[in-house]
């Protein structure tokens, strides 16, 4: 992949549901699924934009920050803002026995070296109206899974979203069918579903 040949160094996180050995199953290959199909991601966002430096995203949802280290470590992103209230129930905490002060501290642990990722601690809907309308190149939804709660992300953040920008999100699967219903209501088909489950819409 371009990605790939382009010299970015992508590192595996430790203490990862999402690209930790213990847990991600590996395709017929023997690579590690969620990290691959992040990383398709990535190659597909640089292809779509034709290398544009000055994109700016918003991640809603991002735990411990690993998947918004990739967005960093891709070099592909002017800014990022990361939206995670770092509160409420979660059932990554209990697999990993780990409360929110260790995921956040966590999270400040893998964006460290970027000046371009920014936390927002609170939930999307409270932040939303931070952003101009047509101001944002790609939106990616991984908060709550339940249907009305993806479903709402995907209607208060499309508006915000450039004509030609790119909305996607996590766990289009049929694990989590809430995801798979809002995203095809709101709008519609994926143009591409990710090895990670992680799927992508363009924004015309």
């Amino acid at each position: 992949m371009d990605i790939l040949r382009s010299g970015c160094i992508l590192v595996v996180m430790k203490n990862s549901l999402r690209f930790n050995d213990s847990f991600v199953p590996r395709d017929i290959n023997g690579w590690n699924i969620q990290f691959m199909g992040l990383v398709q991601f990535l190659d597909f966002i640089l292809k779509h934009f034709h290398g544009d430096p000055n994109l700016k995203m918003v991640e809603v949802g991002s735990y411990m920050g690993e998947s918004t280290f990739m967005w960093g470590a891709s070099g592909i992103f002017k800014s990022i803002d990361a939206i995670d209230p770092h509160s409420g129930g979660e059932e990554a905490n209990d697999v990993l026995n780990v409360d929110w002060d260790y995921v956040k501290r966590n999270f400040y642990t893998n964006t460290r070296f970027f000046n371009n990722i920014r936390l927002i601690n609170d939930f999307s809907h409270n932040v939303v109206d931070q952003y101009e309308d047509k101001s944002l190149d790609f939106v990616y939804i991984d908060a709550s899974h339940e249907y009305k709660d993806v479903k709402k992300d995907i209607e208060i953040f499309l508006p915000k979203i450039a004509p030609g920008g790119l909305i996607g999100g996590h766990d289009h699967q049929p694990e989590w069918p809430g995801v798979v219903k809002a995203v095809s209501e709101v709008v519609g088909i994926p143009e591409v579903i990710f090895s990670d489950s992680s799927w992508v819409k363009i924004i015309n």
